[in-house]
């Protein structure tokens, strides 16, 4: 028996619970190349989530993997996720590139505590801003974020199966399947996740929705949560390290809380060397940028990492 196989009948023996679906990540090529590719990863994740009974709270597709925050048995994730790599497996022989590999398949992590689901899910949603430049205000068009805090009719026109009929469905879904007449289709021909999360109840638009407190809250874990991000992106084997804004928050949120000063200047050379060991460990910030940051040469930054590794 493959190791493939032994995860397989491992996953097939979860119980219904709420779980982080990671699909493996494409190295050197993308899993969703064009618009058309992924208006049909979108109908997919609709088709598959009906035919499965799958709970869908976060879903996000990126060009090279995609995240899923579910409720589901093991046995119903993975026909969920068979029935996804075959639609986007034959969309990618269609448009003319190689197929999908044997051996590509996804992580299941069981989200234990509502801690571990709001982690989750501010996880998802921050790929999605990470991965791709067709922003919406609350995240990607190929993501359920932006069904979050905002009404989705002030976004999108959108139509309802029921409205479509079975004939021009049929042609939108490339399935035969029936989906339920109140799932929304919008003008880009595919199923808008807000028809199929799962609901927390009246006045609230989503499960999602109720995990937070506030959209102040949201965007704190999201964006902010640093350490948090950093250990799950580990805890997943995937690679991430801040860059850009996120080096700046953290900077601000060293010197004014832990060190207690308002600027650079005020650290003395050790206190400043301790800060450059701090950036590169605890955050994964590379050399390069912690020089830059700290007004320290790329080969002093790059030797204190070194003692510091040496010492553990």
């Amino acid at each position: 028996m493959t190791k493939l196989e032994k995860l397989r009948m491992q996953y097939r023996r979860y119980p219904l619970w709420y779980y982080h679906m990671i699909l493996d990540r494409l190295e050197g090529r993308n899993l969703l190349n064009n618009r058309n590719e992924c208006v049909n990863a979108m109908n997919a994740t609709a088709i598959a989530q009906h035919r499965f009974q799958i709970g869908i709270v976060q879903m996000d597709w990126m060009r090279n993997h995609g995240h899923f925050i579910i409720w589901a048995t093991g046995s119903g994730s993975c026909d969920f996720f068979f029935y996804l790599k075959a639609r986007l497996n034959a969309q990618l022989i269609k448009d003319g590139y190689p197929p999908l590999p044997d051996d590509w398949y996804f992580l299941l992590r069981r989200l234990d505590t509502l801690e571990d689901l709001i982690n989750a899910v501010s996880y998802s949603g921050r790929n999605a801003y990470d991965a791709r430049k067709d922003i919406l205000p609350g995240g990607t068009l190929w993501s359920s974020n932006y069904t979050l805090f905002s009404d989705v009719s002030e976004l999108f026109e959108y139509k309802t199966v029921k409205d479509l009929g079975p004939k021009k469905m049929r042609k939108i879904l490339g399935s035969h399947v029936q989906l339920p007449g109140e799932y929304k289709v919008c003008k880009m021909g595919y199923i808008l996740p807000e028809s199929y999360l799962m609901k927390a109840g009246k006045g609230q638009v989503t499960k999602a929705q109720s995990l937070y407190k506030d959209t102040k809250d949201y965007t704190f874990r999201m964006f902010k949560d640093f350490d948090t991000y950093k250990r799950l992106a580990l805890d997943l084997n995937e690679v991430w390290s801040p860059s850009g804004g996120d080096i700046d928050t953290i900077l601000f949120n060293e010197l004014n809380f832990k060190q207690g000063v308002k600027r650079l200047s005020d650290l003395d050379a050790a206190q400043r060397c301790d800060l450059a060991v701090t950036l590169g460990t605890r955050y994964g910030i590379r050399p390069e940028q912690i020089a830059s940051k700290l007004k320290l040469s790329p080969s002093a930054v790059a030797k204190l990492l070194y003692s510091s590794a040496k010492k553990k």
